[in-house]
């Protein structure tokens, strides 16, 4: 019987994947051993090309990618004259420097190397003609590299779905009802919910549309109903991008980074460049487990609703915390 072993959000952390899958007994070689990513194995950290030989190694029938929002900037930045504020906050021009075989200090660098102005450049902006070299550089020999071809080819999917088990980045495509003046994806970002109905049709969404649906928070989506049509066929959604110690405190009040592991909803992003962890959901047959043993659901503790308070109520809130 097949093992399906998932991982998620590596961030260029090779040391973290490899001991957490050693230590539930992934054999790549094995050809039982089913591994799915969830997305971002790329940014932030320093063994980007160590986690891509290692993933690239594993035959593709047994190697499920699933692309996250890291792979969408990725290749966006490789069409960039210069990259924006978020490519370096995001670790984005840390794992080009690595393809490229520059140093990671070149990140800085070429961050320094120009005035940045609300997260975009201009195109009167005088950026540093060294910079500019040294980046022109980096792009030509990631755009040739064998690392753009693998994450610009057809085994990279939107999601994957096993039996009961639905595998995204974050959450599934939804319908936007918002009004005039939002945009969908801020609204996908900050999750407003109140803007989004379910939509049957999920699966077949284009690209784009799964594109944007990689930056969510999947509890707030999940809370709203926006899975419910699939709850109701018995479907469990399994999702990276968004902190799992943040879905263990929303929903039962614990700090940790394990895995989450709901009736409905399980989430496995160890958030490993702050962590150091990476998160192992193994699927064995009807039995779920993870690095630390059988998984188990736990009933959530109830949901505390927060309130968001405006000028006026925010300023004498303050002030009779000040005065008390």
């Amino acid at each position: 019987m097949s093992k399906y072993f998932v991982i998620s959000d590596l961030h260029s952390g090779y040391t973290p994947m490899m001991y957490a899958l050693n230590k539930v007994k992934f054999e790549p070689d094995n050809p039982e051993h089913t591994l799915i990513v969830c997305g971002d194995v790329f940014d932030r950290l320093n063994e980007t090309l160590e986690v891509y030989n290692f993933l690239k190694s594993i035959p593709k029938e047994r190697c499920i990618l699933i692309r996250g929002n890291h792979e969408e900037l990725y290749l966006k930045l490789l069409d960039k004259k210069y990259p924006e504020s978020h490519d370096f906050s995001n670790g984005t021009v840390l794992t080009f420097c690595q393809i490229a075989g520059y140093e990671a200090d070149t990140a800085y660098d070429l961050r320094a190397g120009y005035h940045i102005s609300y997260g975009t450049y201009w195109d009167n902006e005088v950026i540093d003609p060294k910079c500019e070299n040294i980046w022109n550089d980096i792009k030509k020999k990631v755009k040739e590299s064998e690392v753009t071809k693998w994450l610009q080819s057809d085994q990279w999917i939107n999601y994957y779905e096993l039996d009961k088990y639905i595998f995204v980045h974050s959450f599934i495509p939804l319908v936007y009802n918002g009004e005039r003046g939002f945009d969908e994806d801020y609204c996908i970002y900050y999750g407003w919910t109140q803007y989004f109905k379910e939509r049957p049709d999920w699966r077949e969404a284009n690209d784009l549309e799964w594109a944007g649906a990689t930056w969510g928070c999947a509890y707030k989506f999940f809370d709203a109903g926006l899975f419910d049509q699939e709850k109701e066929k018995g479907k469990v959604l399994v999702c990276g991008h968004y902190r799992c110690s943040e879905f263990n405190q929303h929903y039962l009040n614990l700090e940790t980074h394990d895995i989450y592991y709901g009736e409905n909803l399980i989430a496995i992003d160890a958030t490993t460049a702050l962590s150091n962890q990476v998160n192992v959901l193994v699927i064995d047959g009807d039995k779920c487990y993870d690095q630390n043993g059988l998984l188990e659901y736990k009933k959530p503790c109830p949901i505390i609703e927060t309130v968001t308070l405006d000028k006026d109520e925010y300023e004498k809130y303050t002030n009779d915390v000040t005065n008390s």
